[in-house]
């Protein structure tokens, strides 16, 4: 009986040490993943460093491969690069995606393939039951679900870590959501199937998640839903100014919501993308390890 076919996605960014621990990591827990063959796609957003592994022994992988865009455009874009290349394949197969850090487990890999063969229609989601960071983070963190919560009603509480059968591609990758937030892409057009995994501490270096970029991931996040926050707003604003009128503080709330709102036009302007067609142009090469 032939195996299927499974690749792994793991973008990258100057993070070449992190990527090794985690691919040897990676490499032995796959035996615990019967009837699949495991591939990796290195997702190289233009590391000013050239990614090495020929001194890396692996005795898991079918393949390695690293495919390299032309100039850094950060995580979230390169992933909807690679899944672009990947939806030229016609077979059917399986895709986990995950950041190269070591937040996300690899010991949580073989439970979402198995969960995503047996949910074709769905996409398998790592959700964190508790982070790392320090405590004004987390608790940004929580304002950011709730504000996107109350603008989009969804409670998207999982990042990069997915898994999930390539039919789904033809869903994530039918507006330019991904370009925007992966996430966000997700769980706007897929169905959902939740797991729970505790974030993991990142392998080096402390997390890079700041007070500017989570501010501007929420954003981003929420510019995917941006026809519907418009509409919500409107209804927020029409049920503030009938229950308070016109009391000092309705301004500030209605004036809050505008800003919300030109932010998330804003960032989804700043970021937005032409056509597919312009994802193929972003890659500079792809080269079998």
């Amino acid at each position: 009986m032939s195996k299927k076919r499974h690749i792994i996605l793991i973008p990258v960014y100057n993070d070449e040490k992190s990527l090794k621990k985690l691919l040897q990591n990676i490499d032995n827990h796959l035996e615990l993943l019967v009837g699949f063959e495991t591939e990796i796609l290195i997702l190289d957003d233009r590391s000013s460093e050239e990614i090495n592994l020929e001194n890396n022994k692996f005795k898991n992988f079918k393949k390695i491969a690293i495919l390299r865009v032309k100039t850094n455009i950060g995580s979230q874009k390169v992933i909807a690069v690679g899944l672009n290349y990947l939806k030229n394949i016609k077979e059917n197969f399986f895709i986990t995606v995950m950041d190269s850090d070591g937040e996300d487990n690899p010991t949580e890999i073989s439970r979402m393939v198995e969960l995503a063969e047996k949910n074709s229609d769905s996409v398998i989601t790592s959700n964190r039951k508790s982070r790392s960071e320090p405590l004004i983070i987390k608790v940004l963190y929580r304002i950011h679900l709730i504000i996107t919560f109350l603008f989009s009603f969804k409670w998207i509480t999982f990042g990069n870590f997915t898994t999930f059968n390539s039919i789904n591609l033809k869903n994530i990758l039918n507006d330019d959501s991904s370009w925007l937030a992966f996430s966000s892409s997700i769980i706007k057009n897929c169905k959902i199937k939740r797991l729970y995994a505790k974030r993991e501490r990142r392998y080096f270096d402390k997390s890079k998640l700041g007070l500017f970029k989570l501010i501007e991931h929420s954003i981003r996040i929420n510019s995917v839903f941006s026809n519907r926050a418009t509409i919500i707003s409107i209804l927020y604003v029409a049920i503030t100014y009938l229950i308070f009128a016109l009391k000092s503080f309705t301004f500030l709330i209605i004036i809050n919501i505008i800003l919300f709102n030109i932010l998330i036009y804003l960032v989804k302007f700043i970021h937005s993308i032409k056509s597919f067609e312009d994802y193929s142009n972003l890659i500079d090469s792809y080269q079998i390890v």
